[in-house]
């Protein structure tokens, strides 16, 4: 499971790209309505986050996080949705592909004798339909570097309110199912990391791995420039929440940072 130091941290830094969005769920399109502000922007900014060492962790860290979001017709280089096309875009759905990262985790995050879990790069399709003010998302994600990291499946129920001209609070609720593969990959223990660990041998099969609250906000401080921020909480379900690596099952998350739309 282990890969160029490089590598590694080429996939570290596309995690924190991910994360920016995936805790936010706020574009630059999203705060303009104009179909030329839909076709073309541009926004670049940085956060920081606090989140857990790895997913079911007790010990949190703060991460500095870019925050990319840019489209020329239909591509787009967006941070939570990686580089990709859509190949459906009107007002009420849209659907396309795109190569994302799906994070890992570090020997020296994990309980001593746990072997280091590689960052991957991956394939995601994406559809998501809007319908009485509601943004429904279903994206699934693949990985192709590291094939042993399986399949996530992910849906996303979002309700962005504009509460006043600048303001922008968008409530969401997700929930995540992985595959056998990348419940084993994340949450397994084979016998020689038990024999090192000294936690029991673990072998979990596919199923919802986590569901999720968060609120997320974007304020347009100037004409450019924006402040976002998100809290939320997940929370592992089922065979993940089960694993002996898993410390807490429940983690809060959160994040503030600033961009400049060009």
């Amino acid at each position: 499971m282990t890969n160029s130091d490089g590598l590694r941290r080429l996939g570290e830094a596309g995690f924190r790209c991910s994360l920016g969005m995936v805790m936010l769920g706020i574009s630059a399109s999203a705060a303009a309505d104009s179909e030329q502000a839909r076709s073309r922007h541009l926004a670049l900014g940085l956060g920081v986050a606090g989140l857990p060492r790895y997913q079911g962790a007790d010990e949190y860290e703060a991460e500095p996080v870019p925050l990319i979001d840019a489209r020329y017709g239909r591509f787009f280089a967006r941070s939570g949705e990686g580089i990709g096309i859509t190949a459906i875009d009107t007002d009420g759905f849209t659907a396309g592909v795109s190569a994302n990262w799906m994070r890992g985790y570090q020997d020296d995050d994990v309980p001593r004798g746990i072997d280091e879990v590689d960052s991957a790069l991956g394939a995601r399709l994406f559809v998501s339909t809007r319908l009485w003010g509601v943004v429904a998302t279903l994206a699934t994600t693949r990985a192709i570097t590291e094939v042993e990291r399986g399949l996530l499946v992910n849906a996303v129920l979002a309700y962005p309110i504009h509460a006043t001209e600048r303001l922008v609070v968008t409530p969401s609720l997700g929930a995540t199912w992985a595959n056998e593969k990348y419940m084993i990959s994340y949450f397994g223990i084979d016998a020689t990391e038990s024999a090192a660990s000294g936690l029991a041998p673990y072998q979990p099969e596919d199923g919802f791995k986590d569901a999720s609250l968060r609120i997320k906000a974007s304020y347009r401080m100037t004409e450019n420039v924006s402040a976002w921020g998100a809290v939320g909480v997940t929370r592992l379900l089922g065979e993940a929440a089960d694993s002996p690596l898993v410390e807490d099952d429940t983690h809060a998350i959160g994040l503030l940072g600033f961009v400049y739309g060009f």
